[in-house]
C-alpha cells in the first residue's frame, strides 16, 4: 500500500521515504514535494509543544514576514495604500484620528520595504529551519 506522506506500508512496517531511491521520484514533482521537501521539513512544521517548538514558531513567523514581502513586491505601494486608507477611515470613523496623517509610500519606497522583508523573511526562514532540522536529527 503507497502512502503519499509517509512512504510504502508492507507487513515488514513502514518503509520511509527518504530511505528509497530519489532519483527515480525526482522525476514528478509530487516526488519533489514528497521526497525533498516534506520529509526534509516535518520535523519543524510538526514541533510545536516539543523542545523545537520555539524554531518552528520562529519559522511560521519569518515565512509570514517572507510572504508579506511579496504583497510589496508584486503592487508596488497599491495594497500598502489600501491598507493605510483603511486604518485612516476607521480611527477617523471612532474619532481616534491621529495629528500626523499617513501618506502613501511612492513606488521606490515600496520595493525598498518589499526587499527588505523578502530578504529578512527568507533568512530567518531558512536559519529556523535548518537550526530545528539539525537539532532535530542530531
Amino acid at each position: 500500500m503507497q502512502s503519499d506522506v509517509w512512504g510504502s506500508v508492507t507487513a515488514q512496517g513502514v518503509s520511509h521515504i527518504t530511505g528509497g531511491n530519489f532519483a527515480q521520484s525526482a522525476n514528478t514533482i509530487n516526488g519533489w514535494l514528497r521526497d525533498f521537501l516534506w520529509a526534509q521539513a516535518s520535523q519543524v512544521i510538526q514541533s510545536y509543544g516539543s523542545a523545537l517548538s520555539a524554531y518552528g514558531l520562529m519559522f511560521l513567523g519569518a515565512h509570514f514576514v517572507w510572504a508579506f514581502s511579496l504583497m510589496f513586491l508584486f503592487s508596488g505601494r497599491g495594497y500598502w495604500q489600501e491598507l493605510i486608507e483603511s486604518i485612516v477611515w476607521a480611527h477617523n470613523k471612532l474619532k481616534v484620528a491621529p495629528a500626523i496623517q499617513p501618506r502613501a509610500l511612492s513606488i521606490t519606497q515600496g520595493r525598498a520595504v518589499g526587499v527588505a522583508h523578502y530578504l529578512l523573511g527568507g533568512i530567518a526562514t531558512t536559519w529556523a529551519f535548518f537550526l530545528a532540522r539539525i537539532i532535530a536529527v542530531g
